[in-house]
């Protein structure tokens, strides 16, 4: 009875040395969280990426396809640059990176349902698919064409905004059709739209329009949130409040400094 009292007390008191030697090491191990030393700075977590992958921020280079209308083209700008060079060297500049326009497709007087034919051209979507940045102004020559009561619309005075809005909606389908396949296209591009403005603003027959163009804007709008990776860039309110600094001598399209403003607000809804 004797030997096995000791037997056991033995294991005891080994037992308790293994506990005390593990936990002396445990501490060993953690002394540099728990007590840091003078220098030694405690370990952080690691930051969250500045970007998520395939973002136009986590991209070393930055490509452009354009496409649309005579806004796109620049029209009226004297230089050529427009909107898209300006833009695209904004965007260069901000964003610390090589920013290039690969093609610039765009059409004077071309139309939402023109442009839907064309983006079926090998050219078109060949240009599309390495695109990281659509810009597209469209729609503008459907509305004013389906406006018009005959005649030349240089002043505006033979546009009609009843018809205007009584025919709207088939032209926002158009839109919706050429977005709809944009996005077929290149699932990861991020789309920038260009909103519409009243260029006949200073005629009073015209100035209803403008909440027309407002409700286009705004139809546009639902298109980009629905999408989840497009801009909708107003322009509206750039040239209504001084409207003949702004405008090329067509009265029409923006002339050097209207292109210019455009391309400040791609820039930053870009940032």
């Amino acid at each position: 009875m004797k030997s096995t009292s000791w037997l056991w007390r033995g294991l005891g008191i080994t037992s308790l040395v293994c506990t005390l030697l593990m936990m002396a090491g445990f501490g060993w191990a953690l002394k540099d969280n728990w007590f840091p030393q003078a220098g030694m700075a405690v370990p952080k977590s690691a930051p969250p990426p500045s970007a998520a992958p395939g973002s136009l921020a986590s991209k070393k280079e930055l490509k452009i396809v354009a496409m649309g209308d005579s806004l796109t083209v620049g029209t009226g700008d004297a230089t050529g640059s427009g909107y898209v060079k300006t833009a695209a060297d904004g965007l260069s500049k901000t964003m610390h990176k090589p920013v290039r326009v690969l093609n610039n497709l765009a059409l004077n007087g071309l139309r939402a349902d023109q442009l839907l034919k064309l983006l079926d051209d090998k050219g078109y979507h060949n240009a599309i698919v390495q695109a990281d940045i659509v810009f597209l102004t469209i729609g503008a020559n459907d509305l004013f064409q389906i406006a018009q009561n005959g005649g030349s619309m240089a002043q505006g005075g033979d546009l009609s905004p009843e018809q205007l809005e009584r025919r709207m909606p088939e032209v926002q389908t158009r839109l919706k059709d050429v977005w709809a396949k944009l996005r077929g296209m290149n699932p990861a591009a991020r789309i920038v739209y260009v909103g519409l403005y009243n260029p006949f603003y200073d005629n009073p027959n015209m100035q209803p329009a403008s909440d027309l163009l407002q409700e286009w804007n705004r139809f546009a709008h639902g298109l980009s949130v629905s999408d989840g990776n497009a801009t909708v860039v107003p322009t509206y309110d750039l040239f209504e409040s001084d409207i003949g600094r702004y405008l090329s001598s067509d009265h029409f399209h923006p002339n050097e400094a209207g292109y210019a403003r455009i391309a400040d607000r791609v820039v930053q809804a870009l940032q």
